[in-house]
């Protein structure tokens, strides 16, 4: 017969990391018990508390006065007795803690933003909602060597991962900007071959709710009608937050067989064109396998990511893996999902910031195109390389977006002009008629400039100036069987605010296919307003002709800050022209790119002139017609100095970075 165990007096000692400090209760436990029912008694202690995030575990040795303990899986606390896990000499018990979301929570801050910097923001813009999801990673190692060629390829990749830890690919994918703390910058004898030993333990993926004050900071912003506000909340709540993290430690090697001279570099810019669970929390596991073998020459360890804080100078990687089973020891090794801290914000919210923001230039490109002139009077139609991230933005009627386009000829012989075609649930075109005194057969080499303009559904304001205002105004006009459409517009004549504009044909067809519709804007001082002044020329009849059904687009610019890239010009000062395209000769994509440009006159009729743009200068041209007709136009067109026309001009950087998708941009 087995002899029946007494109760006994041992102590409890609870490794609680929510708790300032272990704490040690005295409880009466029988030592032949199965840890299921010790489990039970510990459970109705109210000095211990015990519920579903504690483990049993073995105390298996120490490192630096502190405790190693392996903790005991649920299942096996049905077979195995107290006995077997109690030293006994000191007959204690340890209870560990396991992971805990509100815990990780608090203890990583995620729900601060993150800046520009890549650090917590000062302020905290978000509660995760109760249902975070915590998922145990299995087998997490992953091994990666990035190779460092460039001097500048070495800096930048030293700044993603040392300045920060995050996911290098998903950081660039938000197409931010960040300004370097001090690196270290070196000089190498060969190329820098950085390897990394990752360790993940465990991913969050959670839901976030606005901060009270946050709403009302960003509510504040918009009533203020001043866009530089919402910069002001970037720099105090950050600029994005992620939706998803892992959770581990990584350790950063570099080859020793790599000579190096190290010198400081001061801050610069970079641009890199990111229900309750409470104590029963659901684990659930999944599984990371190697992705890289590790290069198996000798390693030197620079810097650690989590884990013990072991000396790098003689690391030992076995120790510092072992720490990671303890998750306060846990760092944040990767930032998932990131989206702008307005994202989160109820519809409504979201569309009065970008309505306060105003409109960005999405993207642009240049496109180069054969033009083959064979057939009189007939214009090319050109599909645009869109990609189909912009494609989906394009498409989504909350963008709002317009097309922008404008063209050379690189041999610069004759007059080019840009029309855009978009008709409902097709994708835009452009329509590009070579307008000729007189019709030649020849091949010419057009450069095509194009932008797309719309509001940032994903709040990418890393790049924004907020001091520039981008709005765009669009005019709808019916055939009334007139010549000339001459309207003042709703917008103040200002010195501030330029005007581009592009019409814009709903179809094409025998009836406008070889029609050109020209515009220039003029001042109405009448009305103290800016004037459009529109007429349509036919190529077949080589003649001007009555404007067709259309739209006419307008870009209108306040407060550029740049006058490199925006202005206006006369058309007769070719020194000033000269000048700024010495200013931007560090950039030749710049110079070689075709400007988007509009006519200006000081009066309402300066004459049915067509703008010619060169890769230096833009000339004034106007077609004369053989016309016997009384009521005509081109009977009354004014011969006005070319010194009183001006032209407006934007020369936009090129954007090209391809944009994650916002929650809003696919729910609609």
């Amino acid at each position: 017969m087995d002899d029946v165990q007494d109760d006994i007096n041992m102590i409890v000692q609870i490794d609680d990391p929510r708790d300032p400090q272990s704490k040690r209760v005295l409880a009466s436990l029988n030592l032949g018990e199965k840890l299921s029912n010790i489990r039970k008694k510990l459970e109705q202690n109210s000095k211990v508390k015990m519920n579903d995030t504690f483990s049993f575990t073995n105390k298996v040795g120490q490192i630096d006065n502190n405790n190693i303990l392996a903790e005991i899986a649920k299942e096996d606390e049905e077979r195995m007795i107290l006995e077997k896990i109690i030293n006994k000499e000191d007959k204690i018990l340890y209870l560990k803690s396991e992971p805990d979301w509100k815990f990780l929570k608090d203890r990583h801050k995620l729900e601060y933003g993150i800046t520009s910097t890549l650090e917590k923001a000062n302020k905290k813009a978000f509660t995760i909602m109760e249902d975070c999801k915590m998922t145990e990673i299995v087998d997490g190692c992953k091994y990666s060597t990035i190779e460092i060629d460039s001097e500048e390829d070495q800096i930048m990749k030293n700044d993603l991962f040392l300045a920060a830890d995050i996911n290098t690919k998903v950081f660039i994918s938000l197409s931010t900007s960040f300004e370097r703390s001090k690196i270290t910058k070196s000089n190498c004898n060969a190329n820098l071959a950085c390897t990394i030993s990752e360790y993940g333990k465990a991913s969050l993926k959670f839901r976030l709710q606005p901060d009270v004050e946050f709403i009302k900071e960003v509510k504040d912003a918009i009533e203020s009608k001043d866009p530089r506000n919402f910069k002001k909340i970037i720099e105090e709540y950050g600029q994005f937050i992620p939706t998803e993290i892992t959770l581990g430690g990584r350790a950063y090697f570099k080859r020793s067989n790599i000579s190096r001279h190290f010198s400081e570099e001061n801050p610069k810019k970079l641009n890199i064109s990111t229900g309750s669970q409470g104590s029963n929390i659901k684990i659930e596991s999944n599984t990371e396998n190697l992705i890289n073998n590790i290069n198996n020459s000798k390693r030197e360890c620079f810097k650690l990511v989590g884990g013990q804080n072991l000396n790098i100078n003689n690391f030992d990687e076995k120790v510092w893996t072992e720490s990671l089973k303890d998750f306060r020891y846990w760092s944040c090794i990767k930032f998932k999902n990131p989206i702008s801290i307005f994202q989160p914000l109820s519809e409504n919210l979201r569309k009065q910031i970008l309505l306060s923001i105003g409109k960005k230039i999405l993207y642009t490109n240049t496109e180069d195109h054969k033009y083959s002139l064979v057939e009189y009077a007939k214009p090319r139609v050109f599909g645009l390389d869109i990609p189909e991230n912009i494609l989906k933005i394009i498409q989504n009627k909350n963008a709002d977006c317009s097309i922008f386009a404008t063209v050379i000829d690189k041999k610069e012989k004759d007059i080019f002009n840009c029309q855009v075609i978009w008709s409902q649930n097709e994708d835009p075109r452009l329509v590009i008629h070579c307008i000729q005194k007189k019709f030649k057969q020849r091949k010419c080499k057009l450069r095509i400039n194009w932008m797309v303009i719309g509001y940032d559904l994903n709040f990418d304001l890393s790049h924004s100036e907020f001091n520039i205002q981008l709005k765009v105004q669009n005019e709808y006009f019916k055939a009334t069987g007139h010549q000339t459409i001459i309207k003042s517009l709703d917008l103040e004549d200002n010195s501030s605010v330029l005007c581009l504009g592009i019409p814009v044909l709903s179809k094409l067809n025998s009836s406008n296919d070889s029609l050109v519709i020209n515009h220039h804007f003029f001042n109405d001082q009448n009305n103290e307003k800016i004037g459009l002044y529109a007429f349509s020329y036919c190529l077949e009849k080589n003649h001007y002709v009555n404007l067709p059904d259309f739209t006419f687009t307008i870009l209108i610019i306040s407060s550029y800050p740049n006058s490199d890239d925006y202005g206006i010009l006369p058309i007769k000062n070719n020194n000033k022209i000269r000048n700024l395209i010495n200013s931007i000769k560090h950039n030749p994509l710049k110079q070689q790119r075709p400007k988007f440009i509009s006519l200006y006159s000081m009066g309402e009729n300066c004459g049915l002139n067509f703008l010619k743009q060169k890769i230096n200068q833009i000339k004034i041209k106007s077609i004369d017609t053989n016309c016997d007709q009384e009521d005509c136009i081109c009977k009354s067109k004014k011969k006005k100095s070319e010194i009183n026309l001006k032209y407006a001009f934007l020369n936009p950087i090129e954007i090209k970075t391809v944009k994650r998708e916002s929650p809003w941009l696919l729910r609609n």
